[in-house]
């Protein structure tokens, strides 16, 4: 096996040359020292044959051919410093040498015609000519030439009728000149037609490694200015604060010290205007949060963390709302231990069950059931509420910065809250959707990957 391996290395080393695949001439290389490669040891079964024929029969002219046939085919396997266009040369030059010689001596009978039309067939796959018509014309030649020697009685007489008349050697040769002809139009416009697919695949790759360029240009040009939006966003509201504060405090001192001197409508502006601040600074402390949840950490490595523990310190953190509420929280699989940033997925957790409790129905007592599931490459969470559902129409609404479905005085919040929950699931390789219908109670479904 080693020896067959070196062989194989050996013969594509001399009779083939590096180049890109996509080029035909490449392909026509590697099929010449393909044919070498399975030429040499399997001709022997014919050749072999043919001189112990030659040396009992004391044809010696035909026993010279065909060793040097071999010897041919051996240089051109195994000698080294030989072009690559010399190899095919002599390859070529030893199927013609080898047919006509065959013709001479045995006519009609043997193998000669074969040799010929393998000679046809070889040139046109080996060669990229731009006629490929010569050697259908050279086969031609040599026919007419036989039927002259025919004709002149020059062929072995030795021999018998093995050439039999002028006209039965051209109603055989004939065949062979219309094939030679057909070889010769048929296989080069298959080549072209591969070469043209080639160039066309190589094109298409092209466009679209230039065109995945160019997305991946105007990716990062999007996160930029996503990132610079976040950091607007996280600015501003900073900001913000401070002169919100300065007005809520001062609005309140309006309101203190002269409280006996304003009437009923002044006090009513007073107290919108306190609302309305408070509602605001809600929403800045939304807003920076949500930046915090983009911004903060993403420097640091994940952490393995066991969500049993986060989920307890989420249930302590909301311990209040759980007991005002009167509200069950039933767990009926154990967490798994998962590589998160541990502040975002408490969060995330924190927000899902508060969002749950506050959209709970006043009838009943509310049951907020956690579930996971392991999966091939992530871990499937839902979280279902028996609470008062979501219309199906506005599923895409909820997950928006301030997509409120409800007014401030039925339900209070910014509506950033499923925002800041879609960012942190997506940061940890994830996807969050909900099944819900209204009255109904809501699914939230969040994947995380191990």
């Amino acid at each position: 096996m080693k020896v067959w391996d070196a062989y194989i290395k050996l013969v594509k080393r001399n009779c083939s040359t590096p180049g890109d695949i996509k080029n035909l001439a490449y392909w026509r290389n590697n099929l010449f020292a393909s044919t070498v490669i399975y030429l040499l040891p399997l001709g022997l079964i014919a050749l072999l044959p043919g001189i112990y024929l030659c040396v009992i029969s004391r044809n010696y002219v035909l026993l010279i051919v065909d060793t040097l046939t071999i010897i041919g085919i051996a240089a051109i396997a195994f000698l080294p410093h030989i072009s690559l266009g010399m190899r095919k040369a002599i390859f070529i030059g030893c199927l013609y040498l080898l047919s006509c010689t065959l013709l001479f001596y045995l006519g009609l009978f043997g193998p000669g015609l074969l040799y010929l039309l393998t000679g046809v067939l070889f040139t046109l796959l080996i060669y990229d000519d731009a006629n490929p018509f010569w050697v259908a014309w050279a086969n031609t030649v040599i026919c007419i030439l036989f039927a002259i020697a025919i004709f002149l009685h020059i062929t072995p007489s030795s021999y018998g009728e093995i050439h039999g008349s002028v006209p039965q050697w051209i109603g055989v040769t004939s065949n062979l000149v219309f094939l030679s002809f057909l070889i010769a139009a048929l296989i080069p416009g298959l080549f072209s037609g591969l070469q043209e697919s080639l160039n066309n695949e190589t094109a298409l790759k092209e466009e679209l490694h230039s065109q995945r360029q160019s997305l991946q240009q105007a990716l990062q040009m999007v996160q930029q200015k996503n990132n610079e939006l976040e950091q607007f966003a996280y600015v501003a509201s900073h900001d913000l604060n401070e002169p919100l504060r300065m007005v809520t405090s001062f609005m309140g001192l309006l309101k203190n010290k002269y409280e006996n001197q304003l009437d009923e409508k002044a006090h009513t502006y007073i107290n919108f205007a306190l609302d309305g601040s408070v509602r605001m600074q809600k929403m800045i402390s939304d807003l920076l949060d949500l930046s915090r949840t983009t911004n903060e950490g993403r420097d640091k490595e994940l952490e393995m963390v066991d969500l049993n523990e986060i989920l307890e310190e989420v249930k302590q953190n909301i311990y209040i709302l759980i007991e005002e509420s009167n509200v069950e929280i039933i767990v009926k699989t154990k967490l798994p231990v998962l590589p998160v940033y541990r502040a975002d997925i408490s969060r995330l957790l924190q927000n899902l069950f508060s969002n749950a409790i506050k959209f709970r129905k006043k009838d009943i007592r509310q049951c907020i059931i956690l579930n996971a599931t392991e999966q091939e490459n992530e871990w499937l969470f839902n979280i279902e509420d028996n609470g008062i559902g979501i219309e199906k129409e506005k599923f895409g609404k909820i997950f928006e910065i301030f997509g409120r479905l409800h007014s401030q005085e039925a339900y209070e919040g910014t509506g950033i809250g499923l925002a800041i929950c879609k960012k942190i699931v997506e940061q940890n390789g994830g996807e969050i959707w909900l099944e819900s219908e209204k009255g109904k109670g809501t699914i939230f479904y969040f994947t995380i990957k191990k």
